[in-house]
């Protein structure tokens, strides 16, 4: 073999031991079973856009499923089973349950098909790892910036579920952050089901039965826009101090006209990207951390023009 042909033999070696390079090159079969359908939120959009890179660039054939709603936990349930039968190579699980989804992952582990968590976890270690913000830290992060621009008065808690480990988390570290000022009475933890027309309705009950409260924490984009629009409608935005998570268009724009005082960013794309990465490591029997964590940016209106945050607002 002359000296050209050993190098090309050298380089095709290397080739066969970087991931997702192989001398039969196939693709990993990975299922995203989401807890709610792409549509509902931006979030998950973006989320999407960041596993189907990560796909294309990782050779995988992604499939993605979902509930029709959050709260429709039987179904993903059913779904998760579903996805056991058709054997993909590793399964992407968004939890709607915290705990009620157990079942169903161990019985995918027990098949012999990993387990990758993302955004929201599930109760057992049978999960290979899980991909996510660390959700009570995004809820210090509404509580601090609440604290901000509010130090007195009565304040809500708008979760988009009660049930998943995301929810959870986000509200209590929020309670936990907000307990630091006690001239601020939190009324309660109110639960809009991930459903925009709940969370209107929680809104305008809430303003019309307490007139001194002052202001609302959002734990996701949908119950944050839900406050946003309602207190516009009411006549009210930008007189009560609204805090969020997610970075939806529509969330930018209430920010620029003061009706949201903070919006903490997850960085959807790098989730979903990581997840599927994180999937691929795991069906070539790579190491993983048990968390592997999206940090989060607080945004407010000043400092929403940096250069650095306009790319997380706006990253395409």
């Amino acid at each position: 073999m002359g000296a050209k042909g050993k190098i090309l033999a050298a380089l095709a070696a290397v080739l066969l031991l970087l991931p997702g390079c192989s001398g039969r090159d196939e693709a990993v079969d990975v299922a995203i079973v989401l807890k709610t359908t792409v549509d509902t939120a931006e979030f998950w959009q973006e989320a999407m856009d960041g596993a189907q890179s990560a796909a294309q660039e990782l050779g995988v054939r992604l499939t993605v499923t979902g509930a029709e709603a959050e709260t429709e936990v039987d179904e993903q349930i059913a779904i998760l089973e579903d996805a056991i039968e058709t054997l993909p190579d590793v399964i992407i699980l968004v939890a709607s349950d915290y705990e009620r989804l157990v079942p169903a992952t161990n019985a995918a582990v027990a098949a012999g098909i990993p387990v990758v968590t993302m955004d929201s976890d599930v109760h057992t270690d049978a999960r290979s790892t899980y991909v996510a913000s660390d959700n009570y830290a995004i809820g210090q992060a509404l509580g601090e910036a609440l604290l901000e621009v509010l130090d007195r008065g009565q304040v809500a808690i708008l979760t988009h579920s009660s049930l998943s480990s995301s929810g959870v988390s986000r509200a209590q570290g929020a309670e936990d952050a907000l307990a630091a000022c006690p001239e601020l009475e939190v009324l309660g933890v109110y639960d809009c089901g991930n459903d925009r027309d709940t969370a209107a309705d929680i809104t305008r009950e809430l303003v019309e039965t307490y007139p001194d409260l002052r202001g609302f924490i959002c734990t996701n984009e949908v119950g944050n826009l839900a406050v946003a629009e309602t207190l516009t409608d009411m006549g009210l935005g930008g007189t009560l101090a609204v805090v969020g998570c997610d970075n939806a268009q529509q969330q930018i724009q209430y920010l620029e006209q003061g009706v949201i005082q903070a919006i903490i960013i997850q960085r959807p794309f790098n989730m979903g990207y990581l997840a599927v990465e994180q999937a691929v490591r795991v069906h070539n029997n790579q190491m993983v951390p048990d968390f592997t964590e999206i940090a989060c940016v607080t945004i407010t209106q000043d400092n929403m023009y940096n250069s650095e945050n306009q790319k997380l607002l706006f990253p395409f």
